[in-house]
């Protein structure tokens, strides 16, 4: 927690009342990230009214990750279970994480994004378009398999927990994201669970201040855990399009060049024209930078990706012939283009998951 001074009292009595009905053998461990606020004095409080409590203090605001990973050092249980002092994810979801744990998963995450996950009150649009894109992201950057990595809400062995514990390096909030890859690492078995989570108002996540950041971390992920992370066709996406942007701009170019040329009997008065056209040599230049880039793309993936993706070529400049110059797009090349496109959106979300993401120890 940080700063929670407002609904710390209300959270704490939620969760130990119901662990009290629930889950009898239990211990509570509160962190606390270097409140400023009245937290310290509430937490002092609880303290003293309350058993199967143990109160950490940072001396300053470290981060989510710092204060978890000291909670999993903390951690006396055989299963340590995290979340969010606001209980974002509710108490009720406790018993079905420690039934995963004990069915022989090293560890189970909350998931807000599974078909039987409930959203009773969902995040505002902006923040689940940037939550989906970060999740894209992750799966592509990093090969994690999982539809949520960021729900507060995960349970681990202790004996997973604390390598974690000491492995972590991250204190920010992409930290999950660093887990999940520690877990992976060293061979646990992670289990996706559906639950429910509503969105507080209150959130110490601020969508422009920190999306950039994380970002920046998920490239030094990938660098950290290149051992570990699979092959990702989609990670040649960036070269394709810009081989696929060439061939059109190559295009746009050269038959406006030859356009200029239109009138010109075939012979030596054309090709000298063809040579004098600063539209033709342009156009060439980008043709010849979509084919190197072409190159590069099939030395760095498999053909069967390859090949399909940098068809888009042919769609694009197949297009733009119909839609700027009028060119008769006959039915098989029609279809062409369908198959096409088809192909490249079941290519785009394949890939192989992380190595050991859901393997087992």
């Amino acid at each position: 927690m940080f700063n929670e001074e407002a609904r710390l009292k209300s959270s704490f009595d939620a969760l130990a009342g119901f662990l009290e009905r629930r889950v009898p053998s239990h211990e509570i461990v509160l962190v606390d990230d270097g409140s400023t606020d009245k937290t310290p004095d509430i937490l002092t409080e609880l303290a003293r009214k309350t058993g199967k409590l143990e109160i950490v203090r940072l001396p300053h605001n470290r981060g989510k990750g710092a204060a978890v990973r000291e909670g999993f050092r903390r951690a006396r249980g055989s299963t340590v279970l995290f979340m969010d002092c606001d209980l974002s994810t509710p108490p009720g979801e406790i018993p079905g994480a420690l039934a995963a744990i004990e069915g022989g998963n090293d560890a189970a995450i909350g998931s807000r994004r599974l078909p039987r996950s409930r959203i009773p009150v969902p995040q505002p649009p902006l923040r689940r378009l940037a939550g989906r894109a970060f999740n894209m992201a992750v799966r592509v950057m990093l090969g994690l398999p999982y539809r949520d990595t960021q729900c507060g809400f995960k349970a681990f062995k202790n004996r997973a927990a604390r390598v974690l514990a000491r492995d972590g390096r991250i204190n920010g909030f992409a930290f999950d994201v660093e887990l999940l890859l520690l877990a992976a690492k060293h061979g646990y078995n992670v289990t996706e669970l559906p639950v429910t989570w509503r969105d507080r108002a209150h959130t110490t996540v601020r969508l422009l201040k920190h999306a950039p950041r994380m970002f920046t971390i998920l490239l030094a992920l990938k660098r950290r855990f290149a051992s570990i992370i699979p092959y990702h066709p989609a990670r040649a996406l960036p070269m394709i399009l810009f081989s696929c942007v060439g061939a059109v701009l190559g295009q746009i170019f050269f038959k406006r060049g030859a356009l200029g040329l239109s009138g010109v009997p075939f012979g030596p008065g054309f090709v000298l024209g063809m040579a004098a056209s600063a539209d033709i040599w342009i156009g060439l230049a980008f043709f010849g930078a979509s084919a190197l880039t072409w190159l590069m793309s099939l030395a760095r993936v498999d053909l069967s990706f390859a090949f399909p993706m940098l068809s888009l070529n042919f769609v694009f400049t197949a297009l733009y012939s119909w839609y700027a110059f009028g060119e008769h797009l006959a039915p098989a090349r029609i279809a062409g283009i369908a198959l096409i496109i088809a192909g490249v959106i079941t290519i785009s979300t394949s890939g192989t998951p992380a190595g050991g993401a859901r393997g087992t120890r």
